[in-house]
């Protein structure tokens, strides 16, 4: 699938050499509709994703810890399926220099495992004895469930400067864009009735054995990337239309400018990379009214170090730092759509 999407976007970038004789500035939209709305059904897959932890800050300053080496979490290794079904809807408006887009994604992974060793996780809110905690043991050989609501919201701003070939024929618009993806995950992690509560790390946290803990996490990526659309007419009435982009992003920050909530403020560097493509058929129905439908490839990968930030000694004992992580993140989606353009 990666190597077909790199030929077509090859094929994209190529496009104006065949029609260099006719050049025209922004995109043209003389005579066409230029509001779509569509839904979109279909899938994510390969999805994964791991946390390594390294090193611990309180230890490298010689405090004192609960001595838990550092672990590693994957979604394969907590049983995560990789490929669920997915659904949402697009919005996009075309102007001559400027097109935005916004696309909504909604799926539901879900787990159904039995832990291979005793995980120690943080969670919203899990109940114990009426009491609220936010940490959660699930012991070694528990079975346990979850699920996830996911949510995805990409808002994309094209800016289109020029057009080579002829509207009435076959057209090249390249485009720069910036853009900003969203993740909103709001989670369950079931382990059974809740058996009692017991001290873990140095000084003790409260962490409740089993029990049904649940929360709520996210993630704001800003992206700034390159494409093109190749428009072919094929009738008076209808067009085809090949798209590809590729956009990536090199950026250092906190947790909480990137919207992650986190016990302590984290410094972070993330390097992403996403790609995709889509095609797609335009059938006029009136004059006013298009019919458009297609499918549309994506992917997306990340690399994450979360660092504690710099503090004094006594800040980092006061705070009793937890470890430095290594994160790695990618998924891809498949979907098709169908929807109008006015």
């Amino acid at each position: 699938m990666k190597n077909m999407y790199y030929l077509l976007f090859a094929a994209l970038l190529m496009a104006p050499l065949s029609s260099l004789g006719q050049v025209s500035a922004g995109r043209d939209l003389e005579g066409r509709n230029t509001f779509t709305i569509s839904l979109s059904l279909g899938t994510i897959f390969d999805l994964e994703g791991e946390v390594q932890e390294t090193t611990r800050p309180i230890e490298v300053i010689g405090g004192r810890t609960s001595g838990a080496p550092p672990e590693n979490y994957s979604w394969s290794e907590l049983g995560f399926d990789d490929s669920f079904g997915t659904y949402g809807f697009a919005v996009e408006k075309m102007w001559r220099y400027i097109t935005l887009q916004t696309h909504f994604l909604t799926g539901n992974p879900k787990v159904s495992s039995v832990a291979d060793r005793t995980y120690f996780i943080g969670v919203g809110n899990v109940s114990f004895g009426g009491q609220d905690y936010e940490y959660m043991e699930i012991p070694e050989g528990t079975a346990y469930s979850g699920d996830i609501d996911l949510y995805n919201v990409d808002f994309r701003m094209l800016v289109t400067p020029v057009t080579f070939g002829s509207a009435n024929y076959v057209a090249f618009t390249p485009w720069v864009y910036l853009g900003l993806s969203g993740f909103i995950a709001q989670y369950t992690v079931d382990a059974g009735p809740a058996l009692g509560v017991r001290p873990y790390e140095n000084p003790p946290r409260d962490y409740v054995t089993g029990g049904r803990g649940t929360g709520t996490t996210g993630l704001v990526v800003p992206e700034i990337g390159v494409g093109g659309e190749l428009r072919m007419i094929l009738t008076d009435r209808a067009a085809l239309h090949l798209q590809a982009h590729i956009g990536f992003l090199k950026l250092s920050g906190s947790n909480r400018s990137l919207g992650v909530s986190s016990r302590n403020e984290k410094a972070v560097k993330i390097d992403y990379l996403g790609y995709g493509a889509r095609a797609l058929l335009e059938y006029q129905l009136t004059p006013k009214v298009d019919l458009v439908l297609g499918a549309e490839f994506q992917s997306m990968t990340g690399d994450a170090e979360i660092r504690a930030t710099d503090k004094s000694d006594e800040e980092v004992l006061t705070l009793r730092e937890k470890f430095d992580k290594d994160a790695t993140f990618s998924l891809s989606s498949l979907v098709a759509f169908v929807g109008l353009r006015f």
